[in-house]
């Protein structure tokens, strides 16, 4: 699935994928201190409200061993479930690659910025 054919509703369930998977990780790999931050930022970037971004993280936390039960007492919505068909078997550099290309404007300078930052022991 290509990134420029999703839809704005597959993308912030993407950005909740991704941040059931990986958790604390992805806030980190980010550069999120929070989960609010991250909804926030994500929210405003799609021009979705971040309570989306936090209910499609709710939606997928049950799939994965975190310490939120999220939307456990539920069977996973199917459009939800093919995004997680479609993408969970990336590891987190791709992921975070990929959601970094849908919600930052300028992708190819950010992650350029990320390199000079690794490479200058900043990271």
């Amino acid at each position: 699935m290509s990134v420029q054919k999703l839809t704005l509703r597959e993308k912030s369930i993407l950005a909740g994928l991704f941040l059931a998977k990986f958790d604390d990780r992805g806030l980190n790999k980010l550069g999120f201190e929070n989960f609010t931050e991250a909804f926030n930022v994500v929210g405003f970037s799609l021009g979705v409200k971040p309570a989306s971004v936090k209910n499609y993280r709710d939606e997928f936390d049950p799939i994965f061993p975190n310490r939120r039960q999220g939307w456990h007492k539920r069977k996973t919505r199917q459009y939800c479930k093919n995004i997680y068909d479609s993408f969970k078997d990336l590891d987190i550099k791709n992921f975070s690659n990929l959601l970094k290309e849908i919600i930052y404007e300028n992708h190819e300078l950010d992650v350029l910025m990320e390199q000079v930052a690794k490479k200058e022991g900043l990271q």
